[in-house]
């Protein structure tokens, strides 16, 4: 899909849709930009959380509808939270509908139906829910009320197109590429765990999501279990190696943490294995590490390796979804098959044995970033895909 721009370019009124009350930093940056633009965004949450506050504190308007929830016993508060979507489309009058995550992307495709048509936007961040038959049956049963799918890498794209999706493009979730310094210090990191400047140091940077989807089960969608299962190999090739886990898990009681944790005794690497739980000062400890990993086994462009890139360090990331988007295997890092603890240990002590062409992959990595995820560049893109649709309504008299 072309994202030419319109003659029109009054600002526009754009209602931005989410199912997620914590996380969510590609939701603000997005919703912001398009503020800043000049646009008139009104933000739907499902309820009161981590974003929540932060759209408060950048100011931007929201509005709590709690779509979230599957289960059937839910379902008549989701009906209650559909009715609300539409009475809210009907008195915000969006020139725009943008949707976010499967259960955004549902509920304003049904909104569609009964508030009448202003453009309905859908954007795909992932493709996890496809492994669960009756999820992926809902979301290709009802695409056909998206008017354009934009999928933040271009694996997802292909994929939407085979389902019949009736326009798509690619817009990759931007962010403040000038936010993180890549000379800044990593001594105080390294400090704080004993290290000292010349130990080898690999992190990975993931929320911890359990799932209920069969195909993840045994192996999280995020990897960390391949990640810890590599560890005793890595040890073997890199013998004074430290492992960092940085982030912790964002629902539930913290089970599948302790899984994790129970996990890397069990391989007999607790003590090299370091579970930081979420950490602030990410500039800081991106500084303090050598590579970066992201053994995922569905991901989009991944943030984590952005970040990574952007502070020119090693990357090693599984091939799929949006990560060889980022990861330009050879070029800008090291991209291997997924759930695979032995090829991940192996690129992994690759890349910490050659600094020099680590450091060479990470500079260009950086640049490369820099022109693909920057929000301003980004967000720019998103209105154009707006204006290209509107435009196209207009000329069909719609």
């Amino acid at each position: 899909m072309t994202t030419r721009a319109s003659a029109d370019d009054r600002p526009l009124r754009i209602l931005q849709v989410t199912t997620t009350p914590t996380g969510g930093d590609w939701f603000l940056d997005q919703v912001t930009g398009l503020r800043d633009r000049g646009h008139d965004v009104l933000a739907v949450v499902p309820g009161e959380g981590p974003l929540a506050t932060r759209l408060r504190q950048a100011r931007v308007p929201l509005r709590m509808v709690p779509l979230a929830g599957w289960h059937p016993h839910k379902l008549p508060r989701v009906a209650a939270a559909e009715l609300r979507l539409v009475r809210l489309i009907r008195q915000f009058r969006p020139d725009v509908v943008h949707a976010h995550l499967l259960k955004a992307n549902v509920a304003c495709r049904v909104a569609s139906l009964l508030a009448g048509r202003p453009l309905h936007v859908n954007q795909v961040t992932g493709m996890i829910h496809l492994h669960s038959p009756w999820l992926r049956r809902i979301d290709v049963t009802t695409l056909s009320r998206a008017d354009v799918l934009i999928t933040s890498c271009r694996a997802f794209a292909e994929r939407y197109r085979t389902f019949g999706a009736r326009e798509v493009a690619v817009s990759y979730y931007g962010c403040d590429v000038h936010a993180l310094d890549p000379t800044a210090s990593g001594e105080p990191f390294r400090k704080e765990f004993g290290l000292a400047a010349d130990t080898p140091t690999v992190g990975m940077v993931a929320h911890m999501y359990p799932s209920r989807i069969r195909a993840y089960r045994e192996v999280g969608v995020k990897g960390h279990e391949v990640l810890i299962d590599a560890v005793p190999e890595l040890l073997s090739r890199v013998p004074d190696v430290h492992v960092f886990v940085i982030g912790d898990q964002l629902v539930g009681d913290g089970a599948y943490r302790r899984s994790l944790e129970e996990r890397a005794r069990r391989r007999g690497v607790e003590g090299r294995v370091h579970f930081t739980g979420h950490r602030a000062d990410k500039q800081h400890v991106i500084a303090g590490l050598d590579v970066l990993v992201s053994p995922s086994l569905e991901e989009s462009a991944c943030y984590a390796m952005v970040e990574a890139l952007l502070m020119e360090k090693g990357a090693v990331a599984s091939n799929v979804g949006g990560l060889p988007d980022t990861v330009q295997h050879g070029e800008t890092g090291l991209l291997v098959p997924p759930a695979d603890p032995h090829a991940l240990a192996a690129a992994v002590a690759e890349l910490l044995s050659n600094p020099d062409r680590r450091r060479q992959m990470g500079r260009l990595g950086r640049t490369r970033c820099l022109a693909q995820f920057d929000i301003s560049q980004t967000v720019a893109q998103v209105e154009n895909i707006y204006r290209s649709a509107l435009a196209g309504w207009a000329r069909a008299g719609r």
